[in-house]
């Protein structure tokens, strides 16, 4: 072989990139997230990941919902009862979920049944 020999330079295979939609403030937008493994796809990612902030209090507020309302168990296997405080927790968290839900759905809000209130022209 004529030339200078070969540097041996290791090339990462399987890495992950992170972008953020302001890079300046990462806090205000989204972000994604690029998996690559260049042994099973040597063109381009093969999994990409988008963070979207504003459904993230939607999602924390889903799972809380969901957290309470699963049954806890005693060490025995019997179920514990749910306690008035229990159950106050799960009004306020399911009203609060859906304050958030028809804030950023407001179509998905049902539309208001009944009567209509009287207004006096006084």
């Amino acid at each position: 072989m004529r030339g200078r020999p070969k540097e041996n330079i290791e090339v990462k295979k399987k890495f992950t990139r992170t972008y953020y939609d302001f890079p300046s403030k990462p806090e205000l937008g989204g972000k994604s997230v690029w998996h690559y493994d260049l042994d099973k796809y040597p063109n381009g990612p093969y999994l990409v990941e988008h963070f979207d902030p504003t459904f993230d209090k939607l999602e924390k507020l889903y799972n809380k919902l969901e957290r309470l309302q699963t049954p806890k168990y005693h060490e025995n296997g019997r179920k514990k009862r749910t306690t008035k405080a229990d159950k106050i927790k799960m009004e306020t968290t399911e009203r609060a979920y859906w304050k958030e839900h028809y804030k950023l759905f407001p179509e998905d809000k049902p539309k208001k049944r009944g009567r209509k209130k009287k207004t006096s022209n006084v």
